[in-house]
């Protein structure tokens, strides 16, 4: 169907089918690395907003 749809617009089927390709890989890679996070990470990642930075300048001052 796609490659029916990219030869319809005219010697770009070759660079329409690369980029679908690039795409879903990307895609998967993302997916993948999403799902294998750890949730200790997560947690992490989602109290960062809210996190009070001064804290960590602190202790980066006493290195």
């Amino acid at each position: 169907m796609l490659r029916d749809i990219f030869k319809s617009v005219g010697g770009i089927e070759g660079y329409g089918m690369i980029s679908m390709i690039i795409f879903a890989v990307f895609f998967l890679m993302l997916l993948l690395h999403t799902f294998s996070l750890k949730k200790k990470d997560v947690d992490h990642f989602s109290r960062m907003p809210l996190d009070d930075f001064s804290k960590e300048s602190d202790e980066i001052k006493d290195i």
